[in-house]
């Protein structure tokens, strides 16, 4: 079975996390899934319960979803919630 990809673009927030996250397990349970998260914008708590969230999926089912390079702009979410070590091997390197 084919490994689909789910491009997450544009902001995630409390009006979008929701249907992101629903999707994801839709598409999970049919085959397996990489999330690219390259074209993630803007950012809210949201987004830190969503990637929270996605990232415990993923490790008890990490031949259903694979996750990309987490965007920099989720790391000073990270950081402000003690969340830098959930999300330490998907961030990307600061440059």
């Amino acid at each position: 079975m084919a490994e689909q990809v789910l491009s997450i673009k544009g902001p995630i927030t409390m009006a979008t996390a929701g249907k992101i996250y629903r999707d994801i397990a839709t598409l999970s349970a049919q085959s397996p899934l990489y999330i690219d998260f390259s074209g993630m914008e803007q950012v809210d708590s949201s987004a830190i319960a969503l990637l929270i969230s996605i990232l415990r999926r993923a490790r008890k089912a990490p031949d259903r979803i694979k996750l990309g390079v987490i965007p920099n702009v989720i790391a000073q979410f990270s950081e402000i919630y003690g969340l830098d070590d959930q999300f330490r091997d998907n961030l990307e390197a600061v440059s």
